[in-house]
This record gives C-alpha cells, sequence and structure tokens, in this order.
C-alpha cells in the first residue's frame, strides 16, 4: 500500500486507487497519518473533529471510523492499533510521501551544513518532488491537524530555501531569478527567499532591481507588521550598494558523491529537525554568516597546503553531565572535521583553573602551533579568560563560540569573530509555553505564577530572562514572574534552596537557566509536583520537564570552518537563530493534548518579532 499526504490524500495498491470515505473519517485518517507511529489519544481525535462541543456520541462515532479504516488497511501492511488512550497507526510494509521526504530532508539539512551543494539539489529536487499540493490539502483540519500541515510546509519551505542557496553556490543564479520572483510574491515576509533574490539578482547585473526588491519588502514590513528588515537583510542590501566583492559568485567546490553521505540522520539532529520546523523556525545561519559580509582572512603558510583547526574546550569529569554533553558534541564536530579534505584538527583540551600564566602557557602552544583557524568553545569564564590572548594569535582567525566580542572587549578586533546563539525567541516560546500550562498539582485552568531561577547575571541571562518573561505575558498576561539569580553556576543546592522559596510562593512553573546548578532547581521542581523548563539544556524535555532550550554546538563549528573555508567569515560578531541546527527549543511528547498547537500558532508570531525583539534586549540593564 502506498499512502499520500503531500497533497489530497490518496491510498494505492499496486498503483490501483482507493475509494476513501470523506468529511470526519478523512480527518481522522490525515491525523493518524500525519503522526504515524506515535500515540493519538481518543481525547485529540475527539477535539479535532468536534472542537470544543463534541456530541454525546462522540467517543462511539470515533469508534465507528476507526473501524471503518481497519477494514481498509486489512492485509495491506498497516494496522490501526489501540494502545493506552488513543490509538497508533502502524505502517508495517507500506510506503508513506511524509516519511520518505523527512527522510530527504535531513539528507538536504546535513549535506547542505557540508557544503555538499550537489547533493543538496539532487536531493532537495527528489524529496520537493514528493509534493502534490498543500499538505493534507483536501481534509477538514482542526488545530492539531493544521499545525502537522504547517509543519510539513515549513520543512518543505526550507528544503527549498537549502536547495536555492546549493544553486547560488553553484553559480545559477540566472536560474535562480525565475524560481525566487512567484516565491517572494507567495511569502513576502519570508526574509529568506528575499535575501536569495536580491543576492541572485545582484549576480545576475540587476543591482537596480536587486535593491528594489528589498525596498518592497522594507516597505511591506514597515505597513503591514510596523517592523524593518532583519539586520541580516539591511547588511546585504548595504552590501549590494557598495557592491563588495564577498558577493560574487563563489568558485565551483568540490561535492561529495551521492553514495559518501549516509542517508539515515543521527536519530537526535533529525528529531531536533522536525521538532523545530514544527514550531515554525527556519532561520539560515549560512546566510546570516554571507550576508554579514567577508573579512580578510590569515593567508595559509606556504609549507603548509592544509588548513589546521584547533578546538580549544576545557576538560570536565565525566560525572558532569551538561558540560560533558557539551564537550561530546565539539568532540563529534572535530571527528567531522577530520573528515574533509585538506583539514588538519586538533583537541587542545584546558583545565577548569585559568590561571593567567596558564593561559599563556596554553597560548603559547597554539601559537607554535600554527593554526589558521582556533576555536574557542568554553563557558564564559574561559572565554573572558582567553580574550586577551588574541593579539598574540595574529597568524590564526579566533574565533568565540557561544560569545560577543563587545562582551569580551575584543569589538573591532579585526582578527576575532563571536558566534553567539540568539537564545532569545526560544526562550520567548518557552515563557509561552509556562504560561499555557495547567497547574500539576491544582485544579486551575492556568498557572498564576512563573518563576525564573538564573545563575550568573550576564548579559546572556539578561536577555534569556527578559524574553522568558515577554512569552509569559504573550500566553498569560496576569501572571506574576518571580527571577532571582543564584550568583552560581556549579552547586545545584543554590537553586535548590532558590526553587523552594519560589513554590512555596506559588510558582507554577519553574524557568531554570544556571547551568550544573540547575539541575537542583529540577530536582526540586519534579520531587514537589510543578512544571519546570529547562533555559540552558540541562535536563530533558520529558516527565515533569516540559521543554530544553538547546545549542547545536557542532553544527556551530561546521559553520564556522566553512565560512572560513569560504572566506566569508566575518571579523565581528554573528548571531546563530532559531533553526533546527542552531538553537532552539525541545518540547516534550507527552504535552497536554491542544498545548503544542497553541505554542505553534504563538511562534510564528515571535519569529516575526524576533529582530526587533533581539535589538531591544540589548539595551536592558
Amino acid at each position: 500500500m502506498e499512502l499520500r499526504i503531500l497533497g489530497p490524500i490518496e491510498a494505492r495498491i499496486a498503483d490501483e486507487p482507493l475509494s476513501l470515505s470523506r468529511g470526519k473519517q478523512l480527518t481522522v485518517l490525515g491525523l493518524l497519518l500525519s503522526r504515524a507511529g506515535e500515540i493519538v489519544s481518543t481525547e485529540q481525535l475527539v477535539d479535532e473533529l468536534w472542537g470544543e462541543s463534541p456530541p454525546s456520541s462522540a467517543a462511539h462515532t470515533l469508534e465507528v471510523y476507526v473501524s471503518r479504516l481497519r477494514q481498509l488497511f486489512n492485509g495491506h501492511g498497516p494496522s490501526l492499533v489501540r494502545r493506552g488512550t488513543g490509538y497508533v497507526l502502524e505502517l508495517g510494509g507500506a510506503l508513506l510521501d511524509a516519511r520518505d521526504f523527512m527522510q530527504l530532508a535531513g539528507d538536504v539539512a546535513r549535506a547542505a551544513a557540508d557544503r555538499q551543494h550537489e547533493v543538496v539539489t539532487e536531493r532537495a529536487s527528489e524529496a520537493l518532488s514528493l509534493w502534490g499540493g498543500k499538505a493534507l490539502a483536501d481534509v477538514e483540519l482542526g488545530a492539531i491537524g493544521r499545525a502537522e500541515a504547517d509543519r510539513l510546509e515549513e520543512l518543505r519551505l526550507r528544503t527549498l530555501e537549502l536547495r536555492i542557496d546549493s544553486e547560488l553556490a553553484l553559480g545559477r543564479h540566472e536560474q535562480a531569478v525565475g524560481e525566487l520572483q512567484p516565491l517572494v510574491a507567495q511569502s513576502p515576509y519570508r526574509e529568506k527567499f528575499v535575501a536569495q533574490l536580491m543576492l541572485a539578482l545582484y549576480r545576475s547585473g540587476r543591482h537596480a532591481e536587486a535593491l528594489g526588491a528589498y525596498e518592497q519588502t522594507r516597505r511591506r514590513l514597515h505597513d503591514d507588521l510596523g517592523l524593518q528588515p532583519s539586520a541580516d537583510l539591511q547588511q546585504l542590501s548595504a552590501q549590494i550598494v557598495r557592491q563588495e566583492p564577498a558577493l560574487r559568485a563563489p568558485a565551483a567546490v568540490p561535492t561529495t558523491s551521492r553514495e559518501q553521505l549516509p542517508r539515515n540522520p543521527p536519530a537526535e539532529h533529525a528529531r531536533r529537525l522536525a521538532g523545530l520546523v514544527a514550531a515554525g523556525a527556519a532561520v539560515a545561519a549560512v546566510m546570516a554568516l554571507t550576508a554579514a559580509g567577508g573579512a580578510r582572512q590569515p593567508e595559509l603558510a606556504s609549507d603548509s597546503p592544509t588548513m589546521r583547526v584547533a578546538l580549544v574546550v576545557q576538560a570536565v569529569p565525566v560525572s558532569e553531565r551538561y558540560d560533558d554533553w557539551r564537550r561530546g558534541q565539539l568532540t563529534s564536530a572535530l571527528d567531522g572535521l577530520r573528515q574533509y579534505a585538506g583539514t588538519e584538527s586538533q583537541l587542545v583540551e584546558v583545565d577548569a583553573d585559568l590561571a593567567p600564566s596558564y593561559v599563556e602557557r596554553v597560548t603559547d602552544r597554539l601559537a607554535a602551533g600554527r593554526f589558521d583557524l582556533v576555536l574557542f568553545a568554553l563557558n564564559a569564564d574561559g572565554a573572558r579568560a582567553f580574550a586577551p590572548q588574541v593579539r598574540r594569535l595574529q597568524r590564526a582567525r579566533s574565533v568565540f563560540i557561544d560569545s560577543s566580542l563587545a562582551e569580551l572587549a575584543l569589538a573591532g578586533e579585526p582578527n576575532a569573530t563571536g558566534i553567539r546563539f540568539a537564545t532569545e525567541a526560544p526562550a520567548q516560546l518557552a515563557g509561552a509555553l509556562g504560561g499555557l500550562m495547567r497547574p500539576r498539582a491544582q485544579a486551575r485552568r492556568r498557572a498564576d505564577v512563573v518563576s525564573v531561577v538564573a545563575g550568573e547575571k550576564t548579559p546572556e541571562a539578561t536577555r534569556v530572562v527578559a524574553a522568558f518573561r515577554r512569552g509569559v505575558a504573550r500566553a498569560l498576561p496576569r501572571a506574576k514572574v518571580l527571577v532571582e539569580y543564584s550568583n552560581e553556576m556549579v552547586d545545584p543546592t543554590a537553586c535548590e534552596r532558590i526553587a523552594n522559596a519560589q513554590i512555596d510562593a506559588g510558582s507554577d512553573v519553574v524557568f531554570v537557566h544556571s547551568g550544573r546548578c540547575g539541575t537542583g532547581a529540577l530536582a526540586v521542581a519534579r520531587t514537589r509536583g510543578v512544571w519546570a523548563i529547562s533555559g540552558d539544556g540541562v535536563g530533558e524535555p520529558a516527565g515533569g520537564v516540559l521543554g530544553a532550550i538547546f545549542k547545536d554546538w557542532d553544527n556551530a563549528v561546521y559553520t564556522a570552518v566553512a565560512a572560513f573555508a569560504e572566506g566569508t567569515l566575518p571579523a565581528g560578531d554573528v548571531v546563530l537563530g532559531l533553526d533546527g541546527y542552531n538553537v532552539g527549543l525541545d518540547m516534550s511528547p507527552t504535552l497536554p493534548a491542544g498545548i503544542g498547537s497553541k505554542v505553534v500558532r504563538l511562534c510564528s508570531d515571535i519569529r516575526l518579532h524576533s529582530a526587533q525583539t533581539s535589538l531591544e534586549t540589548r539595551a536592558e540593564p
């Protein structure tokens, strides 16, 4: 059996179409197919079919629909199984176009991260050819079905964006213009398409039209939404005016063959890609780097035909789960870099005790290693310790991951780059999620007190806390938000004390942003029966943890190295925004019915305001 939901729903056996009942039975089929392999509760199905006013016969009618679908599937592979309080549609040997598309989209994302442009165009074209219209086009969708359809549509657009990025990288700008013009007309607020159109027009010698596309977008955003274009789009416009060399069509890049790229993405990355796209998040870090401008890159030594990369990390005990998880991502990235032809990579571990004399000795070793690129993937204390040493590494470009040069007193340093994860948008989503939840141990419909356990009062922490508060206000304007800083990032007892005091004061949801110290606050929340949200990757989104903000350190490493190799890594600060491979919010798969879809609806609005929000938070004390 072959099943299709990327367009009108279809079921075929040996290429012969099956007759499907329309109306509510088709709605049930569409929702079960969009969540194939997952439990869909009867409550969700009833909400999808009848909304807030189901008839008294709703449960019986649903059983009738399920029985008819079982007859449709009988003997053809799929099975519809009752499990717990809901149903699971197991595909068996049946084919589902959405599942094939998701796998191909994962291949495309990974190939794009590796700059395998020919592979991207091939796999993306294959993925996009599976679509025959809007997902679930002929189904009467409720809130959950619309969220699933939006998730798939967002991933389709993201895959299309990556394919066009690769077409531009391969010098096919003139062909891209014809494809991008209708895309911009259909999605005028999708700035990635606008940026691609501007770049394609500029490379086709149509400079005035490129600036005209920017001006049209600027007016539309201002008139319709009261917004300005993103900083990246504004910078691209300025680069076009200056006709900067960085915008010229790049030379052809060697590509990896199809056989060399695994078809199955790592489960964690595939889940995050799907989860972030489900939340409507698709901002391309590669375009952000390109639009930021290409500064002069240090020349490779004449006796060294390879690019030498050092990755500086802190040595931590295996028992320190959070730092060890981050370190695992970084060392995984290092292993990946070693597979690049012409790249030599070395891991440099530094002690937790960063005395000035020790830092100087490590810097001497880095200078003696004649590295072209030094990546500092350290905590805030480590970044501050090594920042003054940049000027002693004149041959190398120094990149500080998860740091801002302005905050390291390196603004204007021509040989340094800061790559900051923009956690404001996922923090705002986390606040909305917390405001929407019903208290775990109370009969009230909504939480009325939400609290934040923060660590040191750094500029990043201030931005995250402010964004979280804005998210709470969006979902629950009257909620009281308690905030306390522990001034501690390691000792869990400090955060335990704060969380206990906040719960005593009535907190129903605790947002934790305090490193390893936060494990204490998460444990208290779990023990005392209140919801928790992790603001910095401590804890998995399951059970009492509603969600966890994550930063993909390994992808930041790949992005920096690839941009450096292509000559587009700017001096100054680069912001990695919401994207399945940069930063985002993982939400628990056990969220109560309806909450996830409400967060999805809020996310589009948060994305539209993310650029403006980022500028606002920089001015906050």
